[in-house]
């Protein structure tokens, strides 16, 4: 049994809107160190950041210059992100196993952080793949499903309380079978663990033995997929 109360995504970012962006997360952080090469040329590409958030990754994308859109489940975050210059225009509140998008209509279709929210993480994968188009790049970072079943849970603090929020056990091997189910091929998967960068967040946390605890462990997985031309 959790110690803390288990909040369904949208309730749970409904409180944790106005904090994310200045609450510093570890596995934020090691995710971000990551991906961010994967997503250093997408100048001029149509990027679709279907778990958006706060614009975490819309605004240095259309920094570069990409014609990038942005949804997500809670208008909360969406809110936060109005605020960043030039994404008022680009946002919609959408799920993400039901996209409100055409066929093709990307060049990059970006999920972050977010399938371990989903029962049915494979729907999300097919609404991916029917985005993107032909010779485009499908890309999904997650909470490590390993870290998942060794007991690792995602919460937040808001109002002096802490909350965790629901998460499901996509096993890597399911979320690769899916992909290959609707035609992508893998190019790049990686499963980084903490690394020093991290360390000053478990200090902050007051929880400086719990970074050597489990640096070993991998905290995220990242898949980069392209659909065939």
């Amino acid at each position: 049994m959790s110690a803390h109360p288990i909040l369904a995504p949208r309730d749970a970012y409904r409180l944790w809107a106005a904090a994310w962006d200045s609450d510093p997360s570890a596995i934020v952080s090691v995710e971000s160190r990551h991906l961010a090469p994967w997503l250093a040329e997408v100048g001029g590409r149509r990027l679709l950041d279907i778990s958006c958030g706060t614009g975490r990754w819309l605004e240095p994308a259309a920094g570069l210059g990409a014609r990038a859109i942005g949804l997500d489940l809670s208008p909360e975050m969406l809110l936060r992100a109005r605020t960043k210059p030039g994404l008022a225009a680009r946002l919609a509140v959408a799920d993400a196993a039901m996209l409100p998008v055409r066929d093709a209509c990307a060049d990059v279709v970006l999920c972050t952080l977010s399938l371990g929210h989903v029962r049915d993480a494979a729907a999300v994968i097919r609404e991916m793949a029917r985005a993107l188009a032909p010779g485009g790049l499908a890309i999904v970072s997650d909470f490590h499903p390993e870290a998942f079943r060794r007991g690792w849970k995602r919460t937040f603090r808001a109002g002096g309380a802490t909350y965790e929020i629901e998460n499901h056990y996509h096993p890597t091997d399911s979320l690769l079978g899916a992909a290959s189910a609707c035609g992508l091929a893998l190019e790049k998967s990686c499963e980084p663990c903490f690394g020093e960068p991290e360390r000053p967040i478990f200090t902050a946390a007051r929880k400086p033995e719990l970074f050597d605890e489990v640096r070993g462990i991998p905290a995220v997985w990242l898949a980069r997929w392209r659909k065939p031309a």
